[in-house]
C-alpha cells in the first residue's frame, strides 16, 4: 500500500473513504483474514502453502471461514494472485463456496459505490469464475451485480459494468438458459437498457444488447413471458430497431412463431408484472433513498430529498429515461401500510407529482405518463391490485389547484389511451375502495 501522508488517513485496499468515514467494518474483517492467509503462507512454495491452509482449514468453522474470506480478499484486491487465489479458495471451500457469495451479496447491496476501482474490475472477473465453475448460487449474484447497472447513467463505469455483465451472459449461454428467472431478468435489464444507448459511440454496445434480447426472446419466449404486461412496454420503447420491429410484428400477428403456447399480446398484458422485475431496474442506492422517503419523510419536509436524488440521478439530459423505472416502482413496489398511509409521511402521489413536473423532455414526459398509468390500461380487480393505480388518481386530484396543467394532461393522455374497459375497471374501483370522496 501508498504510504499515506501524515494527516490523511491510510486508505483501506477495498474501500474508497474519505477522512470522516469511520473505519468499515466488513473491510477491517477482510483484512484481518488476509492477515491470516499471509501469516500461514509467507515463504512457503506453492505445495506447502496450500498444506498448511488446508491442515488449518480442518481445525474448525473459524479457521475455514477466516482463509475462505482472506482469499476472497485477496481476488479483489490484488489482481497479480486473483487466479492462485481463486483456485485455493474452490479447493479449500467446504461449504459449496456459500460463505463468499453471502459477502459478495453483502458488497453488491450495501458497498458497490464505494468500492476502487481495481476490486471493482477484480468483482466483475471473480462473478464470471464462479458462473464458468457453475457454483451454486452464482445467477443470485449475477441478478444483484445486475441491479448495479444503472438506467440513464451514461458515464464510462456503468457502460462497462453494461457491457462486461452482458459478455458474461453471452460467453455462458448453456448455463444462463437453465435458469428461467435469469433470462427474464436478463431480458428485462437490457430491453431497458437499449433505449439509453442509441448515440453512434454505443452502437456496437446496443447491437450487442439487441442480439442478446432477440436470441432469448425467440429461444425462450415462455422464459421471458412471465415478465408480464412491463415487457410490452419496454418492446414498444424499442420497437423501431429493425430486428426489434420484426419481432413486435411476430408479437401481433404471428405469436405462435414465438411460443406455441403463446395466444398473444393480450396474454401479456393481462399479467400484471411482478415486483422482481419493477425492482430490478433501481440500484440498491436508489432504493434506499426512495423506500426512506416513503415511510420517514414528513409531507413538506421533502424538498432537500428530492435535491439530493435529482442532484445524484436525474441532472443529466440522459437520466430523463430513469424516471418511467421510479415511476413503475413506487406504483408497482411501494405500497405503504394503512398506517403511514393516514400519517403525514410523503404520499406516493407527491413524489410522482414531483418527478413528472421536473421532466424536461417530452419524450420522457409521455413515456412517464404512461408508466403512471400502465396497470389502469388492463385493469382487473381480481388479479391487480387498488395500491398500483391509486398514484395516478391522487395526482390528479391534488394538482387540481396548484397544478392545473399536471391534471389537464394527464386526463387528456387518459382519454386518449384506446383501453377504455381498463380505465373504466380502475375509476370503479377507485370509487368502490373510496380512494377519493
Amino acid at each position: 500500500m501508498e504510504p499515506s501522508s501524515a494527516k490523511a488517513k491510510p486508505q483501506g485496499r477495498l474501500l474508497v473513504s474519505t477522512s470522516l468515514d469511520a473505519k468499515d467494518e466488513l473491510e477491517e474483517k477482510l483484512e484481518r483474514c488476509v492477515g491470516i492467509v499471509q501469516s500461514l503462507t509467507n515463504g512457503l512454495s506453492e505445495r506447502e502453502s496450500n498444506d498448511a491452509l488446508t491442515a488449518n482449514v480442518c481445525k474448525g468453522q473459524q479457521q475455514h471461514e477466516d482463509v475462505c474470506l482472506g482469499l476472497f480478499c485477496l481476488v479483489l484486491t490484488d489482481p497479480s494472485q486473483a487466479q492462485r487465489s481463486y483456485r485455493d479458495l474452490t479447493l479449500l471451500s467446504r461449504d459449496g463456496m456459500n460463505g463468499v457469495l453471502v459477502k459478495i451479496n453483502q458488497i453488491l447491496m450495501e458497498k458497490f459505490l464505494k468500492l476502487q476501482d481495481v476490486s471493482r474490475t477484480q468483482l466483475v472477473w471473480l462473478v464470471r469464475e464462479l458462473v464458468k465453475s457453475g457454483v451454486m448460487g452464482a445467477d443470485g449474484v449475477l441478478m444483484t451485480l445486475m441491479k448495479q447497472i444503472a438506467g440513464g447513467d451514461m458515464s464510462s463505469k456503468n457502460l462497462w459494468l453494461a457491457e462486461n455483465v452482458l459478455d458474461v451472459l453471452l460467453d455462458q449461454k448453456e448455463w444462463l438458459v437453465k435458469s428461467a428467472m435469469l433470462v427474464a431478468m436478463a431480458v428485462y435489464t437490457y430491453l431497458r437498457l437499449m433505449v439509453d444507448h442509441g448515440t453512434t459511440a454505443l452502437l456496437v454496445l446496443r447491437q450487442k444488447e439487441v442480439d442478446f434480447c432477440i436470441s432469448m426472446l425467440r429461444e425462450r419466449f415462455m422464459d421471458c413471458a412471465v415478465i408480464g404486461r412491463d415487457l410490452v412496454r419496454l418492446l414498444q420503447n424499442v420497437a423501431r430497431i429493425p430486428e426489434m420491429e420484426l419481432l413486435w410484428k411476430d408479437l401481433l400477428h404471428n405469436p405462435a412463431a414465438l411460443s406455441p403456447q403463446f395466444t398473444g399480446l393480450l396474454q401479456l398484458l393481462t399479467a400484471r408484472t411482478s415486483r422482481k422485475f419493477l425492482a430490478c431496474r433501481l440500484t440498491p442506492d436508489m432504493e434506499t433513498k426512495l423506500l426512506f422517503m416513503t415511510s420517514r419523510v414528513r409531507f413538506g419536509q421533502q424538498k432537500r430529498y428530492q435535491e439530493w436524488f435529482q442532484r445524484q440521478y436525474l441532472s443529466t439530459a440522459e437520466s430523463q429515461s430513469l424516471r418511467c423505472d421510479l415511476i413503475r416502482y413506487i406504483c408497482g413496489v411501494v405500497h405503504p401500510s394503512n398506517e403511514v398511509l393516514s400519517s403525514d409521511i410523503l404520499p406516493r402521489w407527491a413524489i410522482i407529482g414531483w418527478l413528472l413536473t421536473t421532466c424536461t423532455s417530452n419524450v420522457a414526459a409521455s413515456n412517464a405518463k404512461l408508466a403512471l398509468f400502465y396497470d389502469w390500461l388492463f385493469f382487473s380487480p381480481e388479479k391487480d391490485s387498488i395500491m398500483n393505480i391509486e398514484p395516478a388518481i391522487l395526482v390528479m386530484h391534488h394538482s387540481m389547484k396548484p397544478h392545473p396543467a399536471i391534471t389537464a394532461t394527464l386526463l387528456d393522455f387518459m382519454c386518449r389511451t384506446q383501453v377504455r374497459q381498463g380505465v373504466f375497471n380502475s375509476l370503479t374501483f377507485i370509487m368502490e375502495k373510496r380512494v377519493l370522496a
